[in-house]
């Protein structure tokens, strides 16, 4: 625990002095949000490895600084996963970097969330003392489900330097069919595989192409393939997907998301790609910002940026309420503000 001890002296040191600290891990998902300039760094980029790990527990205990694929490899020569497919932009993508972003990939609608498979984490607080939150079972009921809050809070309440995950067995088999169709044909594809017992744990609709992903017992898999019009495609896809490598997103320099509902009218935006089940999708390069005049339900996230574009918040506005909700949060883990201040929301320092 000396890597530990060394993060507890760094931010003991800069509360006492009041100098902000800006976090990091691999240094890959600096394009979302806002990277704070000139502030003293620390990673967590070094403090790698597995800490506990037994795998008819189904739970692993890793070091935050552990990158994705590592930690992808060590739970496939098992025979297990982690079931919401984090995503990795790049190979310095960590695990901890994953979950402070509370990035989930395509199997999001099928397996659920980061949120719901991270079931504790070990942090480093304003005062530099190592605390640790939820616990290392299935079910645990002690204390605040801090875990969970800090999940997608981008290291803005403190360091976490080691994480508690829940895995799951790898399917037999898994495949990727796709075919082309309109748009009413693919969200009656994906209604119907959703509101029946199917294998489908990722779907995504792009350019007249529905792609859909089946992970399964074989038997299942190749059943509901049966009644599935398409060619097999490459597994591949969902990660590139996941990490932002298609051509349509490298193409891009202005990248919005909005998470909705599936059944949520698609209005007049020229969505390039539909995901998770129509309750993800992509805008590419608008001309204004997005949120302006939308009636649906849901929230925007500005995900990449062209510089000399126009103005807007990366992050979803909050409401009054939800930022003072914010507000006492930060106020509560770091009264300094000494951690990535406004990483999320520069005004607020949030």
């Amino acid at each position: 625990m000396e890597e530990v001890e060394a993060f507890s002296e760094f931010i003991k040191k800069a509360g006492s002095d009041g100098n902000p600290i800006q976090l990091t891990g691999g240094e890959t998902k600096s394009f979302l949000g806002y990277v704070p300039e000139g502030l003293q760094v620390l990673t967590t980029q070094s403090y790698a490895g597995i800490l506990d790990y037994h795998p008819a527990e189904l739970i692993i205990r890793v070091k935050a600084g552990t990158p994705v694929g590592t930690l992808n490899a060590l739970l496939q020569s098992e025979g297990q996963m982690l079931a919401f497919d984090p995503p990795a932009h790049d190979v310095g993508s960590t695990i901890g970097g994953v979950v402070a972003a509370g990035l989930s990939g395509s199997a999001r609608p099928y397996r659920g969330a980061a949120r719901d498979h991270l079931l504790g984490v070990g942090m480093v607080l304003h005062d530099g003392a190592y605390c640790e939150f939820g616990g290392q079972v299935m079910k645990n009921v002690a204390g605040y489900d801090v875990s969970r809050l800090v999940c997608g809070a981008y290291g803005t309440l403190g360091l976490m330097a080691d994480l508690s995950l829940k895995v799951v067995p790898a399917p037999e088999l898994e495949k990727t069919i796709a075919r082309v169709c309109s748009v009413d044909q693919a969200r009656a594809t994906i209604k119907s595989l959703s509101n029946s017992v199917s294998p489908l744990s990722a779907s995504c609709y792009s350019g007249d192409t529905l792609s859909i992903r089946l992970s399964g017992s074989e038997l299942a898999v190749k059943a509901t393939e049966k009644n599935l019009e398409g060619i097999q495609a490459d597994n591949s896809f969902w990660d590139q997907l996941d990490a932002l490598r298609l051509p349509a997103f490298q193409n891009a320099s202005d990248i919005w998301r909005l998470s909705t509902e599936p059944d949520e009218p698609l209005y007049e935006y020229d969505f390039s790609i539909l995901d998770w089940g129509f309750a993800q999708r992509w805008l590419l390069d608008p001309t204004s910002d997005p949120r302006d005049g939308y009636r649906g339900v849901g929230h925007w996230t500005r995900v990449r940026s062209d510089k000399g574009g126009f103005q807007a918040e990366a992050f979803q506005p909050l409401s009054k309420l939800e930022l003072e909700l914010h507000q006492r949060l930060k106020s509560t883990f770091d009264p300094g503000g000494i951690f990535n201040p406004g990483r999320m929301y520069r005004e607020e320092g949030l």
